[in-house]
């Protein structure tokens, strides 16, 4: 029950971040054409968005990650149990959250890096 659930909830969590790049290129799309006029390579453009589509997908799963120690702290006190939290598992979910961050950010950060420059910078 809880891989579907977790999955839906990846899926989700990706088309949320897909649709932030995109505003994101969208609004800079005159900084883009800029950085592209004087020289920025499209692996450059790729990076840039890259980067923040992980930083944002790591920043939510690292925040899932202290939601669910929190919540297990709790549970084991009210319930008097004994619950552990792994770092093997803190480490896989904050490396699927940044493959997460890769897929969904590979769109729009291809978007922007396929920009011309003159009409980036003719753009409103």
């Amino acid at each position: 029950m809880v891989v579907p659930v977790t999955c839906i909830s990846l899926v989700v969590g990706g088309i949320v971040i897909m649709n932030i790049m995109l505003v994101s290129v969208t609004e800079r799309t005159r900084e883009i054409g800029i950085r592209k006029a004087v020289g920025a390579r499209h692996s450059d453009i790729m990076t840039q968005i890259l980067i923040e589509a992980v930083v944002l997908a790591s920043v939510g799963g690292a925040i899932g990650v202290a939601t669910g120690a929190v919540v297990t702290a709790v549970l084991g006190k009210v319930f008097e149990l004994s619950l552990h939290i792994t770092a093997s598992y803190v480490a896989l979910s904050l490396a699927v959250s940044s493959v997460v961050g890769v897929v969904s950010g590979w769109y729009p950060a291809s978007r922007a890096a396929k920009l011309d420059p003159v009409v980036a910078l003719r753009a409103e």
